[in-house]
Formats: C-alpha cells, structure tokens, sequence
C-alpha cells in the first residue's frame, strides 16, 4: 500500500506541476508537440484497464493460482498451491495500482466534463475492487486513494462494507449511463465506445455482487437483484453474447493474449507446463459435454485427461506431462485472444437462480437453458449438439438425481473458464462442483481447495492498520471471506 500512495502521489504532483505551468501567455511556439501537456482521460482509462486485465487475466493468477484453486487449470511437474512473497507482494500492488489509475481517469473525466467516461471509470474501479475483495477478504477500501487528504494508512474494511461501497458506485454509475454525455475515446479496447454496452456491463457486474452476498445478506441481494431485473429499460444486463465484456487483444508484441504469451504454440507443439485440472475434465466428460474439445487437448494418447490433486499426486502416472491434457486454442493459443470480464450465460445463470430463490416473478428453467445455449453459441457449438446436450438426464431441468440448483451452479462455473478469479470465487460460494481432494503437501490437513490468498508481506509490515484478528492457517486457509458460509470445511 506504501507503494501505491507513492505511485499516486507522483501522478497527483506531475498533475499539479503540468497545471501551474499553462499560463494564458504560452503559444504553440512555446509548446513541445513531442510532450503533451495534458493526459486525456482517455489515455488514463485504457492503463488502467489493461493494467487490471494484465493481473487478473495473467498466467500466473489466472491459470497458476486461482486457476488450480477452482479446479479448472493445474501446473504439472508442481501441481501446488505455491506462494512466493514477491509475486503475491506484486498481485497485491497490481491490483490497487489499477484501482488508482481508474480513480485518477475518473477525476480526469470529471474535469474535462465527460460523465460518460466519468461512468465508465467507477465502473471498473467497482469491478477491480470485487475481484480484490474476493482474492484476499478484508482490503482497504474506503480510505484507499485518498493520500491528498493525508491518509498514509488506509484502513482495512469489512467485505460487507465494501461490497456496500460497491454496490453504491455501480448504481450510481448505471445512473449516470442513463444520462451521460461525452465519448470514451480511444482509450475504450473492450466497448469501442458503446455506451449501451457499458451499461449493461455495469448492470451485471452489481448483479454479480448482489449474487455473491446473497447467502450471508439475502435481503440485501434480493433488493438489489429485484431492482435490477424488475427494470429492464433501465438497468439492461448482459443476456446475449454479442455485449460480452471480453477484452481483445490486438495481437501483436507486447499486446497479445497472456494466456498466448505462456503458452502459445501456433506450430502446434504445445510444451507448457500449465495444463488442465481433472475437476474440470470429468465434468465436461460426465455428460458428454460437446465443450470438452473447445476446452481441453486430447493427450499424447488421445484421451482427455486432467490434473489430479491429491495426496501422491506428483507420482502418478496419469499426472506426467504425456497424460495430462493441454488448454486447447480458443483459450491458450491465439495472440489475438480475449480476456474475459463477463459473459451472458454467468448473467442467464444468475437470473435463473435469483428465480429459483424466488427473488424475482420469471421462468428459472428458461434462464438456465438460455445460459447453458450461450455458453455453447460462444464456443461454437451447433444446435443439435446443444439440444442433444439439455437433454442428459443430470442436465435437463428437473432431470436425473442432482437438483436444480446445483445444475444452475455447475453450468455457470463451466460457462466462466479463463475466469479463473470468478471460478473460484463461485466454488467457495457454492461449493460446487464439489472438490474435497487438494495439493499433496496440504491433502492431510484439508478437505478443500483454498479460501483465500495470503496478505502481501509487505502489507503487513507497513499498513499499521493491518487486520491481526484474521487468521492465515497453512497460508491459503483460516478465515473465511464473508460471503463463504460453507460449514465443516477445512
């Protein structure tokens, strides 16, 4: 956090300095055009935002950590839970370094009177700020950002607090959507300036939180939720995949996909450690889910195999790199390749669970199956494989032993893959799909994957507001986060 308020307070000053130099007596003579003067809001945005997706949506987060904690990607030859000071130290800063670039495009927004993009900013500051809360529990939040008013130790709130905080901006910037003037610019990768579209992304981002609480603060979720879905021409949210929130990378050196830049091998000789995990493979595999090759390679002897955590995991044979399936292309091998934010079946899937909780009047069976057939749309997947698919007995509504609920939560974990922060966060919530086998060198101690990431170091040595009362066992577990209500986990 120390790192952060030097990295504001340096904007902040170059801010300042650039201010009190413009006077009305300079003319283009006195004017380097080599060396702006004034950073366009613009500009601020689009750092900010592939500063957030670069962390998120990077290798090692997004297919090392949360990846093998949500069973859905494994690192053969390791295959643990690893924690190493510096990278967890540097996820940390990422994080609220992007947090504070969203910030500063807000003010810079606000400044030169474009609310639209003022909206767009708040936006993704909310969006980080779940993805932060939900990576590590208590953050600092509502004193973060906030040095100019001499605030060097943000304390740390509450994940109900800041879900609060978040729940607020998101309506505020939705609202603000609905009136906004000004365009995005340049700087807008993901939208191309679609204000339409951002609206619905915002729209469903609160969705998404007010989901996620919605097991320890139903009432809460169930306002929001109701206000949400009950006022389409107002608050619209994701339902097709046309206005996916996905971020495409232009594909060329340094801006490629950071799934590619790990793994890719366009000559198709796969040789990357990183691999997919057996929780997701036997899932897909189970119902004969016509994803699977979408997802995942067919191993050296054509057969489609995961990574297995358990204890013994790193001497069994299935586990070694000719056994053990790669990530396939859509996903892992195309420099122009997407991050994914946000897609239309997680938005169908929870509108089919606010229903079947009886939060909202409307049909869950129709919301699940529009769920289940965006997800198969996106991955190109044709209609009779999709029809044959609804029709599994331990998928079809009201089919088969597994209750409906529990198919509305498997289906929007298997629709999120490269998600991989959101995967885990949904499996901690749920607890499905149901993993009790972890990492061989914590399978004795514990039956599920872990709860949370570890504090940066430094954050515990210098924010003299740390939270001591949190507990960190074995690193990975302890304290629960809020909104997981799981009971006799370990």
């Amino acid at each position: 956090m120390k790192t952060i308020i030097k990295i504001q307070f340096l904007i902040l000053a170059a801010v300042l300095m650039i201010s009190n130099s413009c006077t009305k007596d300079f003319t283009s003579m006195n004017t380097n055009p080599d060396s702006p003067t004034v950073v366009p809001a613009t500009n601020v945005f689009l750092k900010a935002t592939t500063s957030v997706i670069g962390t998120l949506y990077g290798e090692r987060l997004d297919i090392y950590y949360a990846g093998s904690y949500a069973g859905q990607t494994a690192a053969i030859g390791l295959g643990d839970y690893e924690y190493r000071v510096d990278i967890n130290n540097s996820m940390w800063r990422s994080m609220y370094t992007a947090m504070t670039y969203f910030v500063d495009a807000a003010r810079l927004a606000q400044s030169e009177g474009n609310t639209n993009l003022y909206a767009a900013a708040m936006t993704m500051k909310a969006f980080a700020a779940q993805q932060t809360t939900d990576i590590w529990g208590r953050v600092p939040y509502s004193e973060a950002f906030r040095m100019s008013e001499g605030i060097i130790y943000p304390k740390y709130d509450t994940q109900q607090e800041i879900y609060t905080a978040i729940l607020k901006e998101l309506k505020d910037a939705a609202d603000m959507f609905n009136n906004g003037t000004g365009a995005l610019g340049a700087g807008d990768w993901m939208y191309k300036g679609n204000i339409v579209k951002w609206k619905k992304f915002c729209n469903s981002v609160r969705l998404r939180v007010a989901m996620r609480m919605s097991n320890v603060d139903e009432a809460t979720a169930k306002s929001v939720v109701a206000e949400i879905l009950n006022n389409p021409s107002t608050y619209p949210v994701i339902t097709e995949n046309a206005d996916n929130a996905y971020f495409w990378w232009p594909g060329v050196s340094p801006d490629q996909e950071p799934w590619f830049q790990r793994m890719g091998a366009l000559d198709g000789k796969k040789k990357d450690q990183y691999r997919t995990n057996a929780v997701m493979v036997n899932a897909l595999k189970d119902n004969n889910d016509p994803r699977l090759p979408v997802y995942v390679d067919k191993n050296k002897y054509g057969n489609y195999n995961g990574y297995r955590f358990y204890y013994g995991q790193t001497r069994d044979t299935l586990n070694n790199g000719n056994n053990v399936s790669f990530i396939a292309d859509r996903f892992g091998n195309d420099p122009k390749g997407f991050s994914p934010l946000l897609n239309a079946a997680e938005v169908n899937f929870f509108i089919a669970e606010a229903r079947q909780r009886s939060f909202v009047a409307g049909d869950a069976k129709e919301a699940y199956e529009a769920g289940i057939t965006q997800s198969m749309l996106e991955n190109s997947i044709g209609s009779s494989a999709i029809a044959a698919y609804l029709a599994q007995p331990e998928i079809a509504w009201n089919g088969g032993t597994t209750p409906n609920i529990k198919k509305i939560a498997l289906q929007n974990w298997l629709a999120i893959f490269k998600q991989s922060v959101e995967a885990w966060s949904e499996s901690r919530r749920t607890d499905v799909p149901l993993m009790t086998s972890v990492s061989e060198n914590y399978a004795q101690k514990h039956n599920r994957p872990p709860f949370r990431m570890a504090y940066a170091d430094e954050e515990k040595s210098l924010n003299t507001h740390f939270p001591v009362e949190v507990t960190e066992s074995d690193i990975f577990w302890g304290t629960q986060v809020w909104w997981d209500t799981r009971k006799g986990i370990q």
